[in-house]
């Protein structure tokens, strides 16, 4: 059986909250609102396009929040969101359910940024039923790519805010405009899942004040061991 990982808490404050509710506001309100008012039928590039909004809302709605970058990742022609939270010195990114679960057992995943990203991550123990799984390894000759994507996602947020101590993906499910779960998870070097997970899905719907400013935690000499539980 895998570790029940119910209790655990990356500690994000209401950042959690915020996250899930620009989600919710890009995928359910705003998507759904641009079809409508441009009496749109079809959906080419749907998927694609719906990035943009998330964005826009992931700004909008985490600028409240004090200590919290909202930028982006290049990749080729395409933009990621990263977030920058000083306090757990943690990067955040976002991805759907399906396509997290294409990119684990792509042959060649040691391109994709995740892998970089997976990097910060020191010391994680996979979930004892990700063992099982049977996914493809890192070849050397990828290794140059993982390097590259680690530094790509470095620069994307400012470069006062040092280094970088740990990499969290948020991971989402939406079917026919509702948004149906989102977790948080920390991922091993070969993309699985570590010991480390949050479900994020209770906040689907609960009312949130975008407009209270969150007062971080102090990075005081006396609180570095909680800190350190943080990480």
């Amino acid at each position: 059986m895998g570790k029940d990982t119910g209790n655990f808490s990356f500690c994000l404050l209401k950042i959690d909250r915020a996250i899930v509710e620009a989600l919710r506001t890009a995928l359910e309100v705003v998507m759904p609102e641009i079809m409508s008012d441009n009496n749109l039928r079809e959906r080419n590039g749907y998927g694609q396009f719906r990035w943009n909004v998330i964005i826009a809302q992931l700004r909008e709605q985490c600028q409240y929040l004090g200590w919290l970058d909202c930028e982006t990742c290049t990749r080729g022609a395409w933009k990621t969101p990263v977030l920058f939270y000083t306090v757990s010195r943690n990067i955040i990114t976002f991805m759907t359910e399906d396509t997290f679960r294409t990119v684990q057992r792509r042959k060649d995943k040691g391109k994709h940024y995740l892998c970089g990203g997976a990097c910060f991550n020191q010391g994680v123990k996979a979930q004892y039923d990700q063992l099982k799984l049977d996914l493809p390894g890192i070849s050397e000759d990828m290794e140059k790519w993982v390097a590259k994507s680690k530094e790509q996602l470095a620069d994307a947020v400012h470069v006062a805010v040092g280094d970088i101590d740990g990499h969290v993906l948020v991971l989402f499910e939406v079917r026919a405009d509702q948004l149906l779960s989102v977790r948080a998870v920390r991922l091993t070097p070969e993309l699985e899942f570590s010991e480390e997970e949050e479900d994020w899905s209770k906040y689907i719907r609960m009312p949130f004040d975008a407009q209270k400013v969150i007062e971080p935690q102090q990075n005081a000499e006396e609180d570095e061991e909680e800190l350190v539980e943080l990480l």
